[in-house]
């Protein structure tokens, strides 16, 4: 789809055999998702690489997600233009991530990222390829049985995007670890 918007759903249950079944899997430019609630799919939201693409996520809840291989996350944003993260709550992602974004600009904005007592997710914030990112008013919290000990990791496959920053500002971080 292009421009696409998406309000007010519940994706549950997707799942493929190559184990990346997702709520919305968006290919082409332009996604806004609002008041939306994923829990056990393979991946909550999974896009492909479009860099004209500008990405709206708010308002929504994110759990349980992931194949438990690792590979798969509550959200995985691919190389866009910009994601906009405002709002939401990401938990007990499978393994994988709450948050996975390879866009060029992240604005990330009062989320809860947690894993709680009984998560097990790996990083909770992973922006693989750096960029610009802004990471402002969030609460972290990564738990006992998270699968390591990183709540937020940047530019760790590549710092490919054409500008690296990272802002973070005014996020609590809790570690139960």
């Amino acid at each position: 789809g292009r421009n696409t918007t998406v309000e007010r759903l519940e994706f549950t249950g997707c799942r493929v055999p190559d184990r990346n079944g997702a709520g919305i899997r968006q290919e082409g430019p332009g996604l806004t998702v609002r008041d939306c609630v994923f829990h056990h799919n393979q991946d909550g939201i999974l896009t492909g690489a479009h860099p004209e693409s500008d990405i709206v996520i708010e308002g929504c809840e994110f759990g349980h997600n992931g194949a438990g291989d690792g590979l798969s996350h509550n959200v995985y944003i691919g190389r866009v233009r910009r994601l906009t993260f405002r709002g939401n709550w990401s938990h007990h992602a499978g393994i994988g991530h709450t948050l996975k974004s390879r866009a060029e600009t992240n604005v990330i904005i009062a989320n809860r990222f947690m894993d709680e007592a009984d998560g097990t997710s790996s990083y909770l914030v992973d922006l693989p390829n750096g960029g610009r990112a802004f990471l402002l008013g969030n609460i972290l919290q990564h738990g006992p049985r998270a699968e390591n000990g990183t709540a937020v990791s940047y530019a760790q496959e590549g710092a490919v995007n054409p500008v690296q920053a990272l802002y973070v500002v005014n996020n609590t971080f809790i570690s139960d670890r």
